[in-house]
């Protein structure tokens, strides 16, 4: 077994929003939860912009985790496309703090 560490950095927040944005809130209004009609208006992604580093970050990694299984298939694929056999397991994602 090998164990490979990266650091994802320049991170487009501003992508993520637009992109997560509306699958978290058709999932609240599946759930019926309340939530969802703020974040229907620009002033969830407003905040979220105006959030400092930090908590992008916190939820940069968050998004990351709830997608591991992807990541990890793609992961593989990318490295037997590159001759190395095996499988990529275990993809945990954290926001570093400086």
């Amino acid at each position: 077994m090998v164990k490979l560490e990266l650091e994802l950095t320049d991170i487009d927040y501003d992508a993520l929003l637009r992109d997560y944005l509306p699958k978290i809130r058709e999932k609240l209004e599946q759930s019926g939860n309340p939530l969802a009609g703020m974040l229907s208006g620009g002033m969830a992604g407003t905040m979220l912009q105006m959030a400092p580093t930090s908590m992008k970050d916190r939820l940069a990694a968050e998004m990351l985790n709830l997608n591991a299984a992807r990541l990890e298939q793609q992961l593989t694929e990318v490295a037997a496309r590159n001759g190395i056999n095996g499988k990529v397991q275990n993809l945990k994602a954290t926001a570093v703090t400086e």
